[in-house]
């Protein structure tokens, strides 16, 4: 079964968005050519970026199941055009720090809603292979950004703002042409005041024993594969590697993943709903500590093959897995809880990791991460024994 024509104008709009966004490493060399903010300063302005991604998924999700995913996309948009032109124009680092995180809200707050639109848009029995090759677009719209980010910042650095606004556009563009939400009007007319339904979106996905069991074990996953950006490179670097070798190397990651995404929908055809997860925890915990072992180009590589494999497994099985278990109605916010979980280990286990690694060597810190990866893993293959860990059933949560 072929998807609908609307899941291609909100991968193309997602893809074209992730080419132009503002990346945080490439808004710090900004800041730094430009000379408007010293070292500590970047580290605050970072922090609230940091601090933006975290909120933005969370609140995304939320405010999509309350107004709907297509108006939060669009609401959003020209909030990111206006952001992106005040950036150009702005010296005053306060005004920075606030754009920045700004930035960060509007680099999350979409994914929930992209989430909750494909539950509208495609079957529930397709939900995984749209949410595949979502993410299919959002690897190559990430990989073809920093390339574009790296010239513009060479030849002309306000490029940078200037891409990120026209991506935008071009989004919110393409977003238009979806079908209306219905869900809105639904909430309009529910007698409980909008405060409260905010409320409740927030902390609903983190009432059920299986959804906090299951954001736990992501945020234990997610610490272990954010090492990607803090210790993984420091440690190729401190194996002699030069940044040009270490960008080849994590590059592997982004070519996998397009090449394997496609595939995950017919290899768990016929499995448990923990078992792909757990799996994909396992290969995880298995690829970072290979990391222990590596020392060169191959290995290394050798490592993010098979780290990569469980990244593509989990992915869209976390998301089926979420879509299969909220209420109808709630699916954005469900997906919001999960970038919640997983933004919020980076906070922690990015400095986790270089304290361990520093104090006690790359060895132990990857023997680590491996044994946590395979406690995570054996949690999701336990998971199924928590009551209530049945799905919805799909009759009784159609969003269409």
């Amino acid at each position: 079964m072929t998807l609908p024509r609307p899941f291609w104008l909100l991968w193309l709009g997602q893809t074209l968005y992730r080419v132009g966004l503002l990346a945080p490493a490439f808004l710090v060399l900004y800041l730094q050519e430009d000379g408007l903010a010293d070292d500590r300063t970047i580290a605050v302005i970072v922090g609230l970026f940091g601090a933006g991604v975290l909120v933005g998924g969370l609140l995304g999700g939320v405010v999509a199941d309350l107004v709907g995913a297509r108006r939060t996309i669009l609401w959003s948009q020209p909030v990111a055009l206006v952001t992106a032109m005040l950036f150009l124009i702005s010296t005053d680092i306060r005004v920075i720090g606030v754009l920045s995180l700004l930035a960060g809200v509007l680099s999350s707050v979409d994914r929930p809603a992209a989430a909750g639109l494909i539950a509208t848009l495609v079957p529930h029995e397709q939900f995984a292979k749209a949410y595949s090759i979502l993410l299919i677009g959002f690897n190559v719209g990430m990989s073809l950004g920093p390339v574009l980010a790296g010239v513009l910042l060479t030849v002309a650095p306000a490029g940078l703002f200037v891409l990120w606004a026209a991506s935008s556009l071009a989004y919110a563009s393409l977003v238009w042409w979806l079908p209306v939400d219905e869900r809105a009007a639904a909430a309009e007319q529910e007698g409980s005041t909008l405060l409260r339904r905010t409320v409740l979106g927030l902390v609903e996905p983190f009432r059920s024993r299986v959804l906090l069991v299951f954001l736990g074990l992501t945020a234990l996953l997610a610490a272990i594969y954010l090492q990607l950006n803090s210790t993984l490179p420091l440690h190729m670097r401190s194996e002699g590697l030069t940044a040009a070798e270490i960008g080849l190397i994590i590059a592997v990651n982004a070519v996998l993943s397009v090449l394997l995404l496609p595939l995950v929908p017919r290899l768990v055809r016929g499995m448990r709903d923990e078992v792909p997860l757990a799996l994909a925890a396992l290969l995880v915990a298995i690829g970072f500590g290979m990391n222990a072992f590596a020392s060169g180009i191959p290995t290394f590589v050798a490592a993010v093959v098979v780290w990569t494999a469980g990244e593509v497994l989990w992915a869209p099985m976390s998301a089926t897995f979420l879509a299969k278990r909220a209420p109808a109605g709630r699916t954005s916010s469900y997906q919001g809880a999960f970038f919640f979980a997983w933004n919020a280990a980076f906070v922690v286990g990015g400095p986790v990791g270089i304290t361990v690694a520093n104090a006690w060597g790359y060895e132990l810190l990857w023997f680590c991460t491996f044994v946590v990866g395979a406690v995570a893993a054996l949690g999701l293959l336990l998971m199924a024994r928590i009551p209530g860990f049945a799905p919805v059933a799909a009759e009784s949560k159609v969003e269409r």
